[in-house]
């Protein structure tokens, strides 16, 4: 084949691949920007305020010019950013705190990042950003723009204000479409109530406050620490940047201060597995050996699973009250699987399941989707939740025509595998497949107690409103009888008798 001279190749930056391919990120029109810059913030917020150890209180203000220019401005009460880092957290794209192994919101350092971009191709109005932490005396305030082609920020002015309120308000104009958008973000903000107990929730649209939503859990959740990696996540390149750390280390003092899990007898039995020479350092493994050593990590047999230390479920209590509240449900039931792992990373996936109030009526649960307390409204089909969902007969537990049935489930994981970086499905893999459906088994026996709950109570119900009518009766008669004015209440009297309400 002729060579074309003329051919020119080249390397494109980060924030340029991203420009070029925004609907990966959820920025693919001006419907999905409103909603995801508004999720993108408020992540952002409830991760900062998870930090600082605070009950998050975050206002979400949108407002949309007659030329179509929308402005969303989120504030927190949260840590702050250090001034050191305000300019690359929002300016550069792929630079954050999050890349460490415990669970998070965000993961990517790109959702923030992507809103200022679409807010600058669209407005060309720099992000306006003010911020404050504890250890300063006064906040500052900075507009922002990103150089595309060299991913790195471009700032248009920073200035110390005289305001000390700590926290973080993030304000991004651009190209949106509110009216279609607004129902969207509704939806996340309610959800996230649920997968978020602990915070307060304030909407303001144009100026009016559209709805706020209190805490209903006192309790702040534990934060998730800090964990070693597990040897089945072991692949290349992590071996290479774990040697990097422990370069003069023997492999057997590697193992063990490397990876969780691995104590002085399993790595005793790893090494006699690799046939190595546990005094050997690692720091003079060829790429064969460490090939060697990831293979045999990955498939060992006898480790325990992940600590689940990283992890941050709902839990019962929080869960069930948030479904019960946020949609006026009758009843409710809680069930979790694991702590399992799936390619060394732990995860526990939970569920509530709920009956009546303001849910769907449908032949199947009306299912809302969480990973690591975010809320997730697109691509529900592409789903291995869904997928899940839809291989149950519900009909075993009770579910044979349409009720209103809503089932919650939230999958909690140091690393969740989205099949794209807008993260909004879950991909398939094995064992999150095999917990779910153990998941919405347990969940339907709850639906089926319930349901025969339900009926019970009915039935009770039916028989005390009979015993009510006679009794009524019976009391009429007796003041006839003896000639009283008044005749006397049994209502009070049959309801302690059934245990039931009679204005049900």
């Amino acid at each position: 084949m002729p060579r074309n001279p003329n051919k020119v190749f080249a390397s494109i930056s980060p924030a340029e691949f991203f420009y070029r391919n925004r609907q990966m990120a959820g920025f693919g029109n001006p419907t999905q920007a409103v909603y995801s810059t508004v999720r993108e913030l408020i992540e952002n917020s409830l991760d900062s305020c998870e930090d600082a150890r605070k009950r998050p209180e975050i206002t979400v203000e949108i407002d949309e010019s007659p030329s179509g220019v929308v402005t969303i401005t989120v504030s927190d009460n949260g840590e702050g950013i250090p001034h050191a880092h305000v300019a690359d957290s929002f300016g550069r794209v792929l630079y954050g705190s999050k890349y460490l192994s415990r669970q998070r919101r965000g993961t990517f350092g790109l959702g923030v990042t992507m809103a200022v971009l679409y807010g600058q191709i669209t407005t060309e109005t720099p992000v306006m950003i003010y911020t404050c932490t504890e250890n300063e005396e006064a906040g500052r305030t900075y507009e922002l723009l990103i150089d595309v082609e060299k991913n790195r920020p471009i700032i248009v002015s920073s200035n110390s204000v005289n305001r000390n309120k700590v926290g973080t308000s993030v304000r991004i104009s651009m190209k949106g479409a509110v009216a279609r958008a607004y129902d969207r973000v509704v939806d996340y903000l309610r959800l996230t109530s649920i997968s978020t107990p602990h915070s307060y929730i304030e909407l303001v649209r144009d100026g009016e406050q559209e709805f706020s939503i209190h805490p209903s859990c006192d309790t702040l959740p534990t934060p998730p620490a800090l964990a070693k990696p597990h040897p089945h996540a072991a692949d290349m390149e992590l071996l290479r940047r774990l040697i990097k750390k422990r370069a003069q280390s023997s492999l057997q003092e590697f193992l063990q201060k490397s990876f969780q899990q691995v104590g002085r007898v399993t790595s005793s039995k790893i090494v006699e597995f690799l046939a190595m020479d546990p005094q050997r350092e690692v720091g003079d493994f060829e790429r064969s050996d460490i090939n060697r050593l990831s293979t045999a990590l990955q498939n060992f047999n006898g480790l325990g699973c992940p600590t689940i230390d990283s992890l941050s479920p709902i839990g019962e209590k929080p869960f069930m009250n948030a479904v019960l509240e946020t949609y006026d449900a009758v009843d409710a039931g809680y069930a979790q699987k694991g702590p399992s792992e799936w390619g060394g990373h732990p995860f526990i996936v939970e569920g509530v399941i709920a009956i009546g109030g303001r849910l769907r009526k449908a032949k199947l649960p009306a299912l809302f989707r969480f990973t690591n307390r975010v809320p997730l409204l697109y691509d529900a089909s592409e789903d291995v939740m869904t997928k899940t969902l839809n291989e149950v007969d519900w009909s075993r537990y009770g579910l044979a025509k349409s009720r209103e049935v809503g089932l919650f489930v939230h999958f909690c994981s140091t690393r969740v595998p989205y099949k794209a970086a807008g993260k909004q499905s879950v991909a398939t893999e094995e064992k999150i497949e095999s917990h779910l459906a153990l998941l919405y088994k347990e969940l339907g026996r709850c639906l089926r107690r319930m349901t025969k709950k339900k009926k019970k109570r009915a039935q009770r119900l039916k028989e005390a409103k009979g015993y009510s009518r006679q009794l009524s009766l019976i009391a009429e008669l007796g003041a006839e009888l003896s000639e009283e004015d008044e005749v006397p209440p049994v209502r009070s009297l049959v309801e302690q008798l059934f245990e039931v309400d009679l204005d049900v």
